[in-house]
């Protein structure tokens, strides 16, 4: 009890030195709709996330990334994003965000991922990745393999620069394994995107309150670890030792609470 009567006392007098007054208070005290509207006030700061950006922060870090990787994305595009862009979700670990694809198929695929997983690279001063996170087919014990495929299937690539939202980056940590709660609205490209446009995001990454996350949009073939096909997810994660921002996989059994499995907004 004197623990909360000292809080209580605390409180009040930060109030009133940062700028409260008596008339404040007790309007506060006899208006219901001032009090629910000041405690809700609060609740949302305490939800908001702290890594929002605006819309012209966002599209100024894709021409940064249009220029450095000659992406080739046209000016009538970023107009269009501009114009179009959706309202930052309400969550601590909410995003608006972007979903960037270059070319078709098999080809495209590839093509993506490798753009996307060097403009990582390019953003943060320490970055590592696995040498058997491939993108394109490569040979195997003689013959080319294929190595990275989309849940979706590849036909389902296309070019494509648009927005996305993900309601909660955080979600799914609590599973039994990957499979269970992958599906058709798992990221794949788009949690390589989060990677370069959200780095400060990455850096926070703690395991604890800021999760790592899974691309379980993807399927990864590795048939140097693996006797069965397509057993590995990559995820974005960051090396707690050095802190390099890292892009690995993971076996799609892992139920391992540090990394996420989020999905994108239906």
């Amino acid at each position: 009890m004197n623990l909360y009567l000292n809080q209580a006392a605390e409180l009040v007098a930060r109030f009133f030195r940062f700028g409260g007054s008596l008339p404040a208070v007790l309007k506060l005290l006899s208006d219901d709709d001032l009090m629910a509207w000041w405690v809700e006030s609060l609740n949302a700061k305490l939800d908001a996330n702290p890594f929002e950006q605006t819309v012209e922060e966002q599209i100024a870090a894709l021409r940064v990334q249009n220029v450095a990787g000659n992406w080739g994305i046209s000016e009538d595009v970023f107009e269009r994003l501009a114009q179009t862009a959706p309202a930052w979700p309400k969550g601590k670990d909410a995003y608006r965000s972007l979903r960037i694809r270059f070319g078709e198929g098999d080809d495209g695929v590839a093509l993506t991922f490798e753009r996307h997983a060097a403009a990582v690279k390019r953003v943060h001063a320490k970055f590592w990745r696995w040498d058997l996170l491939l993108s394109a087919k490569t040979p195997y014990n003689g013959e080319d393999v294929e190595r990275l495929r989309l849940l979706n299937g590849n036909q389902s690539h296309h070019t494509v620069v648009e927005w996305i939202v993900i309601d909660d980056l955080s979600a799914n940590r609590k599973r039994t394994d990957i499979t269970l709660v992958r599906g058709s609205k798992s990221l794949a490209d788009e949690g390589l995107v989060l990677g370069w446009l959200f780095p400060k995001r990455v850096e926070a990454i703690d395991y604890d309150k800021w999760s790592a996350w899974y691309c379980a949009g993807y399927e990864l073939n590795v048939p140097e670890n693996d006797e069965e096909p397509w057993q590995h997810v990559p995820c974005v994660y960051r090396d707690l030792r050095d802190g390099a921002t890292d892009l690995d996989a993971n076996w799609r059994s892992s139920d391992d609470s540090g990394y996420s499995v989020p999905l994108l907004r239906e």
